[in-house]
């Protein structure tokens, strides 16, 4: 089966941003573009019409830019309680989880909400819950005030790709779903790593404090000599990738700093679970990045990457379709 990229709608121009993005990485892969809503199992108000018309509608806008490679569903949520539409957040990224799951999403692709007006927006409060406990990667897009509509024909691309990293392997775990994206751009990878200033001696480089369970300490210079050796794993392949060490107490704050300044079109990391990946670093970073940065963020649930499928293609795949529109 065609490999799919799926993105949840809910009737709003809020949600409808995710599509550019998604819409261009479905060209460039030749992947399809599955849309989908989630309606509550017993809605005192049906809405599997309203919810059918609206995705056909969509589907309309969307097919002359992706010919035959556009397909929507409207799923049930089986378990959440007797409410008005939509369903609760928690419930409907279930259901969205199992159908990404059962019809083998390679990624999910879904516009998140920010801060002022559209902090109450229902999806964004879904894309959270998704970040939790979805077992594929999530590509959360964060559109801006006043710039909404269908934007079905609009083409975003992905030139720069920030991967932080804290030198942890399950860290890395995010580079093979950050390049199946990248290489379909032809994309520049930066690698970073945030050490913060109140836990080293910069004068001499050894570890003045610990925290409770911490990753092996290391000097600026361990941290540039640990991305220079991923980075030369990456480039063995023929990417560009560059590498930056950042000083500072806030790695969030840092790595949305480092993003904007340098035009990341996506900043790529995992997230924390638990059991074996409880010392992982930049499981609470992820969560400030996404909810405190603008940039785009693939996010990988590090507990659940093991249950996940491949990347959405292999690597090869999508170089090659890089060239097709």
């Amino acid at each position: 089966m065609p490999r799919l990229l799926m993105v949840p709608l809910d009737g709003s121009t809020f949600a409808e941003q995710a599509l550019p993005l998604a819409l261009a990485i479905a060209r460039r892969t030749r992947a399809r573009l599955h849309l989908v809503r989630v309606r509550a199992s017993l809605p005192l108000v049906p809405d599997d019409a309203r919810s059918e018309a609206y995705l056909k509608r969509m589907v309309g806008l969307i097919e002359p830019e992706l010919p035959g490679r556009v397909t929507h569903a409207v799923l049930t949520d089986e378990y959440g309680p007797l409410e008005y539409p939509p369903p609760a957040p928690d419930t409907a990224a279930g259901a969205l989880c199992r159908y990404a799951e059962d019809n083998d999403a390679a990624v999910i692709v879904i516009a998140t909400h920010g801060r002022g007006g559209l902090k109450r927006a229902w999806l964004g409060s879904v894309a959270d819950a998704l970040v939790r406990i979805a077992t594929r990667p999530v590509l959360l897009i964060r559109p801006e005030d006043g710039a909404f509509g269908a934007a079905a024909s609009a083409d975003r691309g992905l030139g720069h790709i920030v991967i932080p990293l804290d030198g942890s392997e399950v860290a890395e775990e995010v580079i093979p779903h950050a390049r199946v994206l990248g290489e379909a751009f032809a994309a520049r990878y930066t690698l970073v790593r945030v050490v913060s200033p109140l836990t080293w001696d910069v004068s001499t480089g050894e570890f003045a404090g610990r925290a409770a369970e911490p990753l092996p300490p290391l000097s600026r210079a361990a941290a540039e000599q640990y991305l220079e050796q991923v980075a030369k794993r990456m480039r063995a392949d023929g990417l560009v990738v560059n590498t930056h060490v950042i000083m500072s107490p806030s790695p969030a704050s840092a790595i949305i700093d480092y993003a904007t300044a340098h035009a990341a079109d996506l900043v790529a990391m995992v997230t924390s679970g638990h059991g074996r990946v409880k010392r992982l670093l930049l499981g609470s970073v992820a969560d400030k990045i996404v909810r405190g940065g603008t940039t785009a963020v693939l996010v990988c649930n590090a507990q659940r990457l093991a249950h996940s499928a491949e990347p959405a293609a292999e690597t090869a795949n999508a170089t090659s379709a890089g060239t097709q529109q």
